[in-house]
């Protein structure tokens, strides 16, 4: 053991490694040299060596034992885990294969003989300990890059050179033993030469592709205009594996400057209109700018508590096998009970609480829930859902909120009813409650939230809701996409106020049919004011219209007061309506 010659040290200074001794600096020239990291332990480190011309030896490379410790040639100690590959004697590691050597069986000035040891390992493992232990070293970045396993026996070679040339009297005293486990891919792969041209969009020939493979180490028999290419062992790791890849060789080599640049012809038309989702954000910029409300996205899970204290029925809920949280176990069925709890979480912080969210809510399919009301593999059916929800001490909620869904349907084109109905959910107040009709269908739901149900769920302010089915909605505005032009009436109109009181269990929507339908001078009807109060008496409310005449002349007053006057007759009859004359 000795300085190597100047020449080399001069040369692996030149690269940035530090120069060491005669055995060491071999094997990191070796490596720049041929690119194959190689080892050399001292012989009389390792455990139980014994040797003879057949180098009779207990050294073997195996995966390291968890919590295994090594200590490596930078002098630090190492602890393994078991998906770590080591050399190791009949005792311990003495070095991280592929990564870096033991410092126990380190080269040193009183070494005077000497194991020489070049491998190939799988990239995969090298690199993961490398990773794990944070030890990238020069073997291990050669190594992860998958080397040609042929490399071994010349890296071999080339050592053995080395050392008889530096040391003319050492002497090898053993056989070399070889341990073949791999296979190398190297094809052959049929390259058509038509479909390499038609590929790379110039005519290259035949003669010059076979040139430029053939200069590249790849061996071809040509079989009329397909060429048969067997792979270099040196490409066939991870390189060469497919045509494609033989196309870019030939490319490269070509010079891609060669190649003339066109633009593609390819047809180009507008994207498909997805008119769903246009509406979807039609309607968030009409709730978000024209009517001020702030949009809000929720989780589409709720829990058993949350429900209860709504009195929901939450049998039919689907409910999640792995949930994210004790509170949220099931799949929403409404958007309501989460804007609730933004309500609630945010009451202390704003006066005036004004939120919209649009997601969808999930029901079980026929056949997709279990015994344990578990959802199995099929999907749950999703609808898409608008849910509005407003807070404040104010007492006039119910009516800006019926302004807000006129102002969204009216920017929709389409018109809107409130009707009173008998499908009342437990959450809502007992008496202000509709459902939202349009063109006479129901799309959804507005009410008052009941004041019980506010105190269960911790919501000091007055809370109105509404939700739509988007679905709905969607449907009614394509059937109402088309504007028509509809002619200015010729003769003006007579409009007539009538206030009648009638029994609270009559609905407005019913009354509102009757005048409609009650004579065909009556052109529209619009209710303008609801009253209840003590003069009335108990049970009762006043509901007051505007009655609209019209007709294809001009309408005399006489005309006009006959056909109410039997109105007047038919509301009394029928549904004991009175006029209220106080």
């Amino acid at each position: 053991i000795k300085q190597s010659p100047d020449w080399m040290q001069k040369r692996l200074s030149a690269v940035g490694m530090r120069p060491i001794n005669n055995i060491v600096d071999i094997t990191n020239y070796v490596m720049l040299e041929l690119g194959q990291p190689t080892h050399t332990f001292d012989l009389k480190k390792i455990s139980n060596f014994q040797t003879n011309s057949k180098l009779k030896t207990n050294i073997i490379i195996r995966t390291a034992k968890n919590g295994e410790i090594i200590k490596t040639l930078d002098g630090q100690e190492r602890k393994l885990n078991d998906g770590m590959l080591v050399i190791a004697d009949d005792k311990k590691p003495i070095a991280l294969a592929g990564v870096m050597g033991g410092a126990d069986t380190e080269i040193d000035n009183k070494t005077n003989s000497i194991l020489i040891e070049a491998a190939n390992f799988d990239s995969v493992s090298i690199r993961k300990t490398a990773q794990k232990l944070g030890l990238r070293s020069e073997a291990s970045m050669r190594f992860e890059k998958s080397l040609d396993p042929n490399l071994c026996e010349m890296a071999m070679t080339r050592i053995i050179e080395l050392v008889k040339e530096f040391c003319p009297q050492a002497k090898i005293i053993s056989e070399l033993q070889d341990e073949k486990k791999y296979f190398l891919n190297q094809g052959p792969i049929e390259l058509d030469l038509d479909w390499v041209n038609k590929k790379i969009g110039v005519e290259i020939g035949e003669k010059k592709i076979i040139e430029i493979l053939g200069s590249l180490g790849f061996k071809i028999e040509q079989n009329k205009n397909v060429l048969s290419v067997i792979i270099p062992t040196w490409r066939a790791t991870k390189d060469i594996s497919i045509p494609e890849d033989l196309i870019e060789e030939i490319i490269r080599i070509y010079g891609y400057d060669n190649l003339d640049s066109q633009m593609p012809k390819i047809t180009m038309q507008a994207p498909e209109r997805n008119e769903e989702h246009l509406l979807e954000r039609k309607i968030k910029n009409i709730l978000s700018v024209g009517a001020k409300l702030t949009e809000v996205y929720n989780y589409s899970f709720v829990g058993e508590e949350q429900l209860e204290k709504m009195k929901i029925n939450f049998s039919s809920h689907i409910k999640l096998i792995n949930p994210i949280a004790s509170h949220q176990t099931m799949l929403r069925q409404s958007l309501i009970p989460n804007l609730l709890e933004n309500i609630k979480l945010n009451q202390a912080k704003y006066e005036s609480i004004n939120l919209f969210e649009i997601g969808n809510i999930f029901f079980a399919c026929d056949g997709n829930i279990n015994k344990d009301n578990v959802a199995k593999d099929m999907l749950p059916n999703q609808e898409k859902y608008l849910g509005i929800i407003m807070a404040d001490k104010e007492n006039n909620l119910f009516n800006k909120i019926k302004g807000i869904i006129k102002f969204l349907t009216n920017s929709l084109n389409l018109s809107v009813d409130f009707e009173l109905t008998k499908n009342r959910f437990e959450w809502m107040d007992k008496n202000v409650f509709a459902q939202i009709n349009i063109l006479d269908k129901n799309i959804g739901i507005i009410a008052q939230l009941d004041d019980q149900i506010a105190k269960n769920l911790g919501i000091k302010k007055q809370v109105v809701i509404a939700e739509i089915n988007i679905q709905k909605l969607y449907d009614l505005v394509l059937d109402n996409q088309d504007k028509k032009y509809k002619e200015i009436a010729k003769y003006p109109s007579v409009v007539r106020d009538l206030a009648f009181v009638v029994e609270n269990e009559i609905l407005y929507s019913d009354i509102k049919k009757d005048i409609e339908n009650f004579n065909d001078l009556i052109k529209q009807v619009e209710l303008f004011d609801i009253y209840q109060g003590e003069k009335l008496g108990q049970n009762k409310k006043n509901l007051a219209f505007h009655i609209i005449y019209q007709a294809d002349r001009t309408l005399t007053s006489e005309e006009v007061d006959k056909v109410q006057e039997e109105l007047i007759k038919y509301l009394k009859k029928k549904l004991r309506a009175k006029i209220r004359d106080f």
